[in-house]
């Protein structure tokens, strides 16, 4: 990459969306974008402030648009590959956080505080998991900064495959017939698998639901809030959408997992306990969260703006 280059292509706005193609051009180092056309920055002036991959991408665009049509707009190699190592390893952090959260989340942990509320001893109560399961967003937070809303999704999709292949795995396993010799020493009977497999199975239902919902909440406003706000206002856009979507999962998530087992009273506490908790713990993982977009942004060469992107959780377009 021409490390003297000022300015970068971040996206393509085809025709259909606007009268004809154009790009959306970032000021590297800076916040700042516009939309312009291929041919205005297919010029003397213009083209040094670019690398000489974008130079590729601003000559075949020009060519694909004001051409005779010989270059197809169908051939345009998306810029930028963005299934890179980084995004792996994120992955699996991801998965791992998330499958261990589930396997903890149907015990209610109770905490008592170093002080008194009316003369009693003040206590909170919120199930194991909100230990992990608040660092999802951050690492679904930085996928779709630096990589955008697709691959996100790839993410958010694969996450929950695997959620699924472990408790279809947990439950062929718990048809097999257990060795009396195994329960005798280890003192774990047949009910007592049973009954921590029904509660996985219920936390696994109840969070599935809430992970849907809240990591696509989270990913879609932070991606559109991106555009609007010119890639600027980083922390306020993680805040805010990350708000929203630890506030929809904790409401979901309790409300399914204890109706039935607690009262409605106990319920709202744990919800209320959580949301504040999981915002206290994101706010704490902002600066980690910032400084990890900013360091992949410069390792990978990537800082992807969803300019056109399709945001229905069900797509496989971008």
């Amino acid at each position: 990459m021409n490390t003297t280059s000022t300015h970068e292509i971040v996206g393509v706005i085809e025709p259909g969306e606007v009268e004809q193609l154009t790009l959306r051009v970032k000021v590297i180092g800076s916040g700042v974008s516009f939309v312009t056309r291929p041919k205005d920055l297919y010029t003397k002036e213009w083209l040094p402030c670019f690398s000489a991959e974008d130079v590729a991408y601003i000559a075949f665009l020009n060519a694909a648009s004001y051409g005779d049509g010989n270059v197809s707009i169908k051939h345009f190699p998306r810029k930028k590959h963005r299934l890179t190592e980084s995004v792996v390893l994120i992955t699996i952090l991801f998965v791992c956080f998330l499958m261990m959260s589930n396997m903890t989340a149907f015990r209610i942990s109770e905490v008592t505080l170093p002080w008194r509320i009316l003369g009693q001893v003040a206590t909170i109560q919120f199930p194991a998991a909100l230990i992990l399961f608040p660092a999802t967003f951050a690492f679904s937070t930085i996928l779709t900064e630096v990589y955008g809303f697709h691959v996100s999704r790839l993410v958010i999709w694969g996450g929950l495959a695997a959620n699924s292949l472990l408790v279809l795995g947990v439950w062929l396993v718990s048809l097999l017939p257990t060795s009396p010799v195994w329960a005798a020493h280890t003192g774990i009977s047949v009910k007592a698998y049973e009954g921590l497999f029904s509660g996985y199975v219920r936390t696994f239902f109840a969070s599935s639901i809430a992970y849907f919902f809240s990591e696509f909440l989270n990913s879609t406003l932070l991606a559109k809030l991106k555009v609007s706000n010119h890639g600027k206002r980083l922390s306020h856009r993680i805040l805010k959408s990350t708000g929203l979507a630890v506030s929809l999962d904790s409401t979901l998530f309790c409300s399914i997992l204890f109706w039935g087992v607690l009262s409605g009273k106990e319920i709202l506490a744990i919800i209320a306990v959580q949301i504040a908790v999981k915002f206290t713990y994101e706010l704490a993982l902002l600066p980690f969260v910032i400084k990890v977009s900013s360091h992949l942004k410069k390792r990978d060469q990537i800082d992807y703006y969803d300019v056109n992107t399709i945001f229905n959780p069900f797509s496989l377009a971008e």
